[in-house]
């Protein structure tokens, strides 16, 4: 019998580099089968996955004539900027007319002030006067009440030496005259204090001698004084309501953010509270992840997880699980699925899970915008309530 050739023998057994080479392949077959398996076991992946931020609509608290507006979508703003700007002439002239008014409500509140201070060094001044005279006649009526005791002592002594014939009768006749004299002297000095006490009692009110002060009590310029300064607050009240006004017509930006839509075009009227642009805190960005109810057993706030975004697949970005949610987005659903059939197919549902980004390129991602999401759960700590 014909032995083979050593072409057939080459053919039949594999020469060592081609033996090697199966055997590479074959190892790192495996490992990678390890690696993937490893990977499945200690990660959760999703591909239902979103960039998310906090969308904040813009609107004016008034309507008008929207007379300034130039923000296109994708420009930045800060905090305060002005989106726009409504038609304000109106306000402006009516907020004139309120300053004019508040400034002379001051004026007059100054004058009232001014009354108030000559009133009452009138009014103090006249008290004075008439509080010296009916000290005066208090004196006055002191002095006629001295002498009056001393006629009618003057009087009783003479009478009564007159019965002994020690004084004559021209003496005697001379005592009861100085005595009548006396009581009408005092009777009058009596009127006089009664006069000047009405006086002093007439200047509390603003009369002296019978005739009016040229300014009134200060009680009434008081009075007068609250008056005016209660419409000097109302006047305010209304100016600062104004100015709020006037400050509305210019419609601020809430945040520090970036334009994602207008929704108006200058020279429109808008109605009070209709959006007029919506936008975003870019440093204030999440991904949302969909993940199986059957997976989400294994996830607890705090694991790592890696992010890929379609739109720029080489750039590496990490974050870490916030928040596991407690509902399935099915329930969220606008049209429900009430089965009225009876038939039922059970369908693993799916719970949301934020995701914080931690970093990255974030200033080139935005709300929207797809992602993959892969998440290490192979840190089993405890799980969060």
């Amino acid at each position: 019998m014909a032995s083979p050739t050593p072409q057939a023998a080459s053919r039949r057994l594999p020469s060592a580099p081609r033996l090697g080479l199966l055997i590479l392949l074959v190892v790192a077959g495996l490992a990678w089968a390890g690696l993937a398996i490893h990977h499945r076991l200690t990660h959760v992946s999703a591909q239902d996955a979103r960039v998310m931020a906090n969308q904040v609509t813009v609107s004016s608290r008034l309507a008008g004539w929207v007379t300034d507006f130039s923000i296109t979508e994708g420009d930045t703003l800060a905090r305060d900027d002005r989106v726009a700007q409504l038609y304000s002439r109106p306000d402006e002239t009516q907020l004139a007319t309120l300053q004019a008014g508040v400034a002379a409500r001051q004026a007059r509140l100054d004058y009232e002030r001014s009354r108030l201070s000559l009133a009452q060094a009138q009014f103090e001044g006249g008290q004075n006067l008439t509080h010296q005279e009916l000290e005066a006649s208090r004196a006055a009526m002191d002095a006629a009440n001295a002498r009056l005791e001393q006629a009618r002592k003057d009087y009783e002594r003479s009478n009564s030496l007159l019965a002994n014939h020690s004084v004559s009768q021209q003496q005697r006749d001379e005592d009861y005259y100085t005595l009548q004299s006396a009581q009408a002297e005092y009777r009058q000095a009596s009127r006089e204090v009664e006069v000047s006490q009405a006086q002093a009692d007439n200047a509390r009110v603003g009369f002296i001698s019978g005739s009016q002060m040229p300014l009134p009590n200060p009680d009434v310029i008081r009075a007068q004084l609250a008056v005016a300064n209660q419409e000097l607050a109302q006047a305010r009240s209304r100016l600062a309501q104004q100015q709020l006004r006037l400050d509305d017509l210019r419609v601020p930006s809430p945040i520090d953010g970036v334009v994602n839509k207008t929704l108006v075009d200058e020279g429109e009227f808008i109605a009070a509270g209709q959006p007029i642009l919506m936008m975003h805190d870019p440093d204030k960005l999440w991904v949302e992840a969909n993940i199986k109810e059957t997976d989400i057993g294994e996830l607890r706030v705090g694991q790592p997880v890696d992010i890929t975004v379609d739109a720029f697949p080489d750039d590496a970005f990490h974050g870490h699980v916030t928040v596991i949610g407690r509902a399935a987005t099915s329930q969220f659903a606008l049209l429900p699925d009430p089965n009225p059939s009876g038939n039922f197919t059970k369908i693993t549902q799916r719970l949301p899970v934020r995701i914080a980004l931690d970093d990255g390129p974030t200033e080139l991602i935005g709300p929207g915008m797809m992602v993959e999401v892969d998440i290490d759960v192979s840190d089993q700590g405890q799980r969060h309530s």
